[in-house]
């Protein structure tokens, strides 16, 4: 597998309500979207464009207090969950699904990048490099 090779990695605020205070915090490997005050919420919508993809884990008492700051990779090569592994291959557009994993992009949906490695046999689950894409369109 490539491994991650970023361009553009941001440090971003995360919601304080980050995916509706979820009890495991911030997981990594999801993409996320804008959210208000110029934070990043996860990304679970196919239809909505995903900023980045976070990189961190962090857990959930420091995301309600408002202040945790989590590296989001923007540009370049990074690390993504599979919600979905069926009919991906390398060279797949992927777009954000459940849990803001990945999964196989559609005609009317955000592409989110483009698989570019993987190990073995890819199953739901597994964490995946993608280009990522921004503003690609399926």
């Amino acid at each position: 597998m490539a491994g991650s090779n970023y361009v553009l990695s941001k440090g971003i605020k995360v919601l304080s309500t980050y995916n509706s205070s979820a009890a495991a915090g911030v997981t990594p490997y999801r993409c996320v979207k804008t959210a208000t005050g110029q934070t990043v919420d996860l990304n679970a919508t196919a239809a909505t464009i995903s900023l980045g993809v976070i990189q961190d884990s962090i857990d959930v008492s420091k995301v309600v207090s408002g202040k945790a700051v989590a590296n989001v990779a923007m540009q370049g090569i990074c690390k993504v969950y599979v919600t979905t592994a069926a009919s991906l291959v390398i060279g797949s557009k992927v777009m954000a699904g459940t849990s803001g994993g990945v999964l196989l992009a559609t005609s009317t949906n955000a592409v989110v990048g483009i698989v570019v490695g993987f190990n073995g046999t890819l199953a739901d689950g597994d964490i995946i490099d993608i280009e990522l894409t921004p503003g690609l369109v399926a």
